[in-house]
């Protein structure tokens, strides 16, 4: 063996070296999920935030009598002007829409990409069905939710924030979401990698 070729004092110092550095690197590993836990939990919180501060300011009247081909329409615009105004100046979200729950199922309504992008592919349609979230997008009805992780759909990966959309009678008519990108979310989660490393 290596070790053979040195004293027994310097076999225990070569050990006890090994040991610190193991117990250094579980150190650092410990300490870097924990803050990447944290950091996430943060975005989670800001996202409930921010999706129940724009829900508040849309008035859902008219919201359920959108119907699919009504893209561009005044109503559909009111709405999609309310939701990208209110969210535009927040960098951290990619985009706001707005779902509602039609016999069962949960289909968007407003995209506010259409302000920017027209009916391109990277707009979601009225009447077009979402599958991701769909738990946290039920508890929205209630109360600001967030996803519990970054998942993907067919227009990316993100990390969502969610809140009910009332009328003017106070009845929730459909549900408010906002998004952030994966590519923003891990690099905010990941951003103090090196100086956690200095630190320890």
């Amino acid at each position: 063996m290596v070790l053979d070729r040195f004293t027994g004092r310097v076999r225990v110092l070569i050990i006890f070296c090994c040991i610190l550095l193991a117990v250094a690197a579980v150190i650092v590993t410990i300490g870097f999920t924990q803050q990447v836990q944290v950091r996430k939990q943060l975005l989670q919180t800001e996202l409930k935030i921010t999706a129940g501060q724009i829900a508040a300011q849309v008035n859902g009247d008219g919201l359920l009598s959108l119907k699919p081909g009504d893209e561009g329409s005044p109503l559909y615009l009111s709405f999609a002007r309310t939701i990208y105004d209110a969210r535009i100046n927040n960098t951290h979200i990619s985009n706001a829409y707005i779902m509602r729950v039609d016999n069962g199922n949960i289909t968007y309504v407003i995209d506010d990409f259409y302000l920017t992008h027209g009916l391109d592919s990277s707009v979601a349609r009225i009447g077009d069905p979402t599958t991701e979230d769909q738990p946290v997008l039920l508890a929205a009805l209630t109360g600001p939710q967030s996803s519990p992780d970054i998942y993907t759909s067919k227009w990316g990966s993100f990390l969502s924030g969610y809140a009910p959309i009332r009328d003017s009678n106070g009845t929730v008519v459909g549900i408010l979401g906002v998004d952030e990108t994966a590519d923003f979310v891990n690099q905010y989660e990941y951003a103090n990698v090196f100086n956690l490393v200095e630190v320890t």
